[in-house]
């Protein structure tokens, strides 16, 4: 039987991704020492989704580990990101080929810039689904949100980077470092003079909203259903954008395998 190609799908959180976990054929799950894994089928492909946390240091040791365990063909990186760029609007999906490290003093990570050759693949990706309103851009990645709209103005003026996030550098340092193609696409869940909304406040374990936080915070101020709903209905557009775009990329990178197999057949 042949064996299938394997990728290896990395989130912050469940909700980042759930519309891939919630479409995996035979799911299964569990821990590694670090990160929570849900395995199975996907598009006749063997997948796997590792959850990491938002911090970079436990990403990268939770990526390394799943990478010792079952080398993948591909990393897709998917989540949400905070933009910097007056340019962006929520939803756009961001792929990054420049990654920027700002988490701060004793941090190692270097910066990584694409290969052009990759460049040209994104490129080539973006362009067969312009609905997302996709871009290549530059993540910078810090330890702590950058909440207000002066931070952001501040971020960007240093960096001339489009996106902020937590988890991108290191990401792009470990799959550098282990060789394998990797992308890291963001969707934009606020814009530039947006104050990021502290979504923890509303997030019980495994970043599922918790509907006692809610209806708590609802009773002192009842306002805040309005600003609540939103937020869901962000999340819900940056997830269907991103699912969008791992499809398209995927299937770019599958055809790009085929391609060289004829041209090795031919060849020999």
């Amino acid at each position: 039987m042949r064996e299938l190609p394997k990728i290896l799908f990395v989130a912050a959180t469940e909700s980042d991704a759930i519309q891939f976990i919630s479409r995996l054929e035979n799911p299964r799950t569990y821990k590694q020492k670090v990160g929570l894994v849900h395995g199975g089928i996907w598009h006749y492909t063997s997948a796997k989704c590792l959850i990491t946390g938002h911090n970079p240091d436990a990403t990268a040791a939770a990526l390394r580990e799943a990478i010792q365990v079952d080398k993948p063909l591909a990393i897709v990186s998917i989540g949400f990101g905070s933009a910097l760029s007056s340019a962006l609007n929520v939803g756009d999906v961001v792929v990054g080929v420049n990654f920027i490290n700002q988490i701060g003093l004793g941090s190692q990570y270097k910066p990584i810039v694409l290969q052009q050759t990759v460049q040209e693949m994104m490129r080539r990706v973006i362009r067969s689904v312009p609905g997302i309103g996709g871009i290549l851009g530059s993540i910078v990645t810090v330890f702590d949100p950058v909440r207000n709209p002066s931070e952001k103005m501040s971020l960007h003026m240093s960096t001339q980077c489009d996106v902020v996030d937590q988890s991108a550098i290191a990401i792009a340092n470990i799959a550098d470092e282990a060789k394998i193609p990797f992308v890291v696409a963001r969707s934009i869940f606020d814009m530039s003079d947006e104050r990021v909304p502290e979504l923890e406040r509303y997030v019980r374990e495994k970043a599922r909203l918790s509907s006692s936080r809610i209806i708590g915070k609802l009773a002192v101020n009842p306002a805040r259903i309005f600003g609540l709903r939103e937020m869901l209905g962000r999340a819900k557009l940056c997830r269907e954008r991103l699912e969008v775009f791992t499809e398209a990329f995927w299937n770019s990178l599958l055809e790009g395998k085929e391609t060289a197999a004829v041209k090795t057949e031919k060849s020999s």
